[in-house]
């Protein structure tokens, strides 16, 4: 039994697994990814050395860039909190949350789960692929590439994805890399099977320029979903993103480290969140108070490599530093570690560096397996005092598969994948070290045996 599941009432049932087969070659194309060049609850945490939905609301956070003191802006009492400006931004509109039921001072413990996939990638095979299966009228079917993960995001509280390929509009040519432009009917089956957080903070949210950005962002923005890492402003890019559920907060902040090469205009308010060191300081300090706990997306690193370079860790200890809960890292495409680290301040860090990919139609066998990194929320109220942990933390791999015309996309559990089915897949016209055996080494290989289910240890 999965680590993930064992404080839920209701376990995963696996839908049956289909063999999808053909005999035609793929032709070469869509070579690259995403890059535009080809606590645990027990034991003691690790130490970074480096070097030098009703469920969703935004914080008006004002800084004060000598002192680094912030103001919440809302409904709530401030008392604590530390007066530096004034401010007559508007916040966008959003579904708000409704009121917490008072606690009374009762003792009591509220557990949620939580699900981070990473890179949702769509490139044109893909989008042809979506049209082949359609049906009933539909214009394009990606649901079907999704079923296979559905109960599981489904089961789980919290869920979040990075989406990867702009959702930019009918106005542009739907297209795969290079510059990608992604069907609204691929946002419509993420939030179908159950992602309740989108993020689009990456190296693509300039595919389609300026007017793509904002196409990308007011989609989102009109969904049931909390929507993180696209900025109309720079009083939007200040509005820390708080996520509610059943009485625990999370706040969320993301990241790029590029856009490839692309622009906005000089005269463009739209802000792109570069994690620039001491950005990323500023806003980590004035999200920390705002929230029971607090988690950082950042699209980072090395393509294809497994470990993280230092440009990566000295950023994570900027945030280990300053209190945060959660580094969900993504653009690698491939695995990179996963551990607990030591704070400052007695609490502890869980760092993914990378989780790979989710879906997509990269030709790396390596590129077809990725993670779920899940956890359990515990929120313990006592005497009136409430603390709030990270406990169970695992990797659920995930595989995506495609027949021998690189068509059929589909994203399985690695548990439920079987060596029958490899045999079938299409990844080996482009690249012959691909096996069941091979992805399941990777696995082992580049995930500590912490953070796998038993299904790895035999």
């Amino acid at each position: 039994m999965r680590k993930f599941f064992k404080n839920k009432s209701n376990f995963i049932k696996v839908t049956a697994v289909f063999i999808l087969t053909a005999v035609l070659l793929a032709v070469p194309a869509n070579i690259s990814g995403c890059g535009m060049i080809p606590g645990s609850d027990s034991g003691d945490a690790e130490s970074l050395t480096f070097a030098s939905q009703n469920n969703y609301e935004r914080k008006d956070v004002l800084v004060d860039a000598d002192n680094l003191t912030t103001q919440r802006v809302n409904n709530e009492s401030t008392e604590e909190a530390i007066s530096v400006m004034t401010t007559n931004a508007q916040t966008p509109d959003i579904p708000e949350s409704p009121a917490n039921p008072q606690n009374n001072g009762k003792d009591e413990t509220i557990r949620l789960s939580f699900l981070a996939a990473g890179d949702n990638i769509m490139h044109s095979i893909m989008i042809e692929d979506a049209q082949d299966r359609a049906k009933n009228g539909e214009k394009f079917n990606f649901r079907d590439m999704y079923r296979d993960i559905e109960d599981l995001v489904k089961s789980t509280d919290i869920a979040l994805v990075n989406v990867e390929t702009p959702i930019a509009g009918d106005e542009f040519p739907y297209a795969g890399y290079p510059n990608f432009n992604t069907p609204k009917e691929n946002a419509f089956a993420l939030m179908d099977i159950g992602f309740d957080i989108i993020n689009i903070a990456n190296n693509h949210m300039l595919d389609k320029g300026a007017k793509g950005y904002m196409n990308h962002i007011e989609f989102w923005e009109k969904q049931d979903v909390l929507l993180i890492g696209g900025f109309k402003n720079q009083e939007d890019f200040e509005n820390i993103r708080i996520y509610k559920k059943d009485g625990v907060s999370i706040a969320f902040l993301s990241y790029t480290y590029s856009t490839n090469g692309v622009n906005l205009p000089a005269n463009s308010k739209m802000i792109i969140p570069f994690h620039d060191a001491a950005t990323v300081e500023r806003q980590v300090k004035a999200a920390r108070p705002l929230a029971d706990l607090l988690f950082v997306v950042m699209h980072w690193g090395d393509e294809n490599i497994f470990t993280a370079n230092l440009a990566q860790r000295n950023l994570a200890q900027i945030m280990v530093d300053n209190g945060v809960d959660v580094i969900i890292g993504m653009h690698p495409h491939v695995f990179q570690e996963t551990k607990w680290v030591s704070r400052p301040d007695g609490g502890k860090t869980l760092i993914a560096y990378s989780i790979g990919n989710m879906i997509s139609a990269m030709l790396g066998a390596h590129n077809m397996i990725g993670g779920f990194l899940c956890f359990d929320i515990v929120k313990t109220t006592s005497g009136g005092e409430s603390v709030t942990a990270i406990e169970n933390a695992e990797i659920i791999p995930v595989m995506t598969h495609h027949n021998m015309k690189r068509k059929g996309l589909q994203v399985y559990i690695f548990e439920d994948y079987t060596e029958e089915l490899a045999k079938t897949h299409g990844i080996i016209n482009s690249d012959n070290k691909f096996s069941y055996q091979y992805i399941k080494d990777l696995i082992i290989k580049h995930i500590p045996s912490e953070f796998l289910s038993d299904f790895y240890k035999n």
